[in-house]
């Protein structure tokens, strides 16, 4: 009878203790993607709804004099509220929901400062530009700790010495829950 009611214990505990997250979760991490890093941190507002901060250091090629690839790094700071619009469904259909898992629309707000640039063409001056970019993305946990991140849009972005255009990114990341 102890055997019987030790196991019915044990296997209560465990049913118990694998559940998935019924809501958003608050995530830092280490991102790394194709062109840069960067340090995140998601908290978690309510049920469907997170606020993800980031500050990191990306970059870009391009061609330069004498049909030579030139680069330029620098640092950029974002906040992203994000949507989790299909948390419930996944649940619901026994998918994973831990770290976040779901898909998601957001609006990214950035800053690119020109704060710890780095190149290989000599005098390249970063152009300091503040944009917004709706984003519809996805997130994926690999592992505990290991979340894949996928993300598409096409925003404005305002920059210094009248330099305005239309902005789009392509986010694809590994983050490191830390």
């Amino acid at each position: 009878m102890k055997h019987i009611l030790t196991a019915f214990f044990l296997s209560a505990f465990f049913i118990t203790y694998s559940q998935e997250n019924e809501k958003t979760e608050d995530i830092f991490g280490l991102k790394a993607g194709l062109i840069g890093g960067w340090i995140s941190y998601e908290k978690a507002l309510n049920k469907n709804f997170t606020l993800n901060s980031e500050i990191g250091y990306e970059g870009g090629f391009l061609k330069g004099t004498n049909d030579k690839v030139d680069y330029v790094f620098t640092t950029i700071f974002s906040l992203e509220p994000r949507y989790y619009y299909n948390f419930k469904k996944r649940q619901e259909k026994g998918k994973k929901t831990k770290n976040n898992s779901a898909n998601y629309i957001s609006s990214e707000i950035f800053y690119v400062s020109d704060l710890l640039t780095s190149s290989n063409r000599e005098n390249l001056d970063v152009n300091k530009s503040f944009g917004i970019i709706p984003k519809y993305g996805l997130r994926r946990s690999i592992s505990d700790n290991l979340i894949f991140e996928f993300a598409i849009g096409i925003g404005y972005a305002w920059g210094e010495n009248d330099i305005n255009g239309v902005t789009s990114t392509l986010d694809l990341r590994l983050n490191l829950k830390l």
